[in-house]
């Protein structure tokens, strides 16, 4: 997210993505900065986690130390990292600047947290019947991971879709499809394909 500022104005996203692990951080520009205050805003209820003032650096507030980085990068430019963000983290952060001579400005951006695990599968033979074999995949993820099989030809009926919203705010979802053995035998076919779409990964 790019954050800049002007002598009137701060310019700034109003979303971000970070990855579950990962880093975020956030690029300022503004000009002649004294202070900068760094919130996050929950519930309308702002809360102080880091503040950088060209006289005495950076002071990281729980319960972000060890995990908030802030400081100027050139004397008219800074820029804040969040390390190995959580689910926790998932918020709206504001940034407040004390400009000099223009008093202070700020600017706000909500930051989603997304993350997905790897593709699961299990086959499942139909027993007393060689017409048909059951293919169950599964994985989880935020925003919900989509799962097709190709090609579409040799699934018998709508594929059966379950999904579980867990706990940490990630759903799991599994697909069944019964695919037709005939058709595959007809189609001459040595594999299926089976796809996962999401932001993080598409196999």
């Amino acid at each position: 997210m790019d954050c800049s500022g002007s002598p009137h104005r701060i310019k700034h996203k109003n979303k971000e993505t970070a990855v579950l692990g990962g880093n975020f951080c956030n690029l300022t520009t503004p000009a002649d900065v004294v202070q900068i205050t760094w919130q996050k805003v929950q519930d309308s209820l702002p809360q102080n986690i880091g503040i950088y003032s060209s006289k005495y650096g950076e002071k990281i507030l729980p319960p972000y130390i060890d995990r908030l980085h802030c400081k100027a990068n050139e004397p008219n430019s800074s820029f804040i990292t969040i390390h190995k963000v959580t689910f926790e983290d998932e918020a709206c952060y504001k940034c407040l600047f004390n400009v000099f001579p223009h008093g202070s400005q700020e600017g706000q951006i909500c930051l989603t947290i997304i993350t997905v695990s790897e593709l699961k599968s299990e086959l499942q033979s139909n027993i007393g019947s060689e017409d048909f074999l059951r293919y169950t995949y599964s994985a989880v993820g935020k925003p919900v991971p989509q799962i097709s099989l190709f090609p579409s030809q040799v699934i018998i009926n709508p594929p059966k879709e379950y999904l579980a919203q867990n706990p940490d705010g990630t759903v799991t979802i599994t697909k069944m499809y019964n695919v037709s053995l005939e058709t595959v035998r007809s189609l001459g076919l040595q594999h299926l394909i089976v796809h996962m779409d999401h932001p993080l990964r598409n196999e």
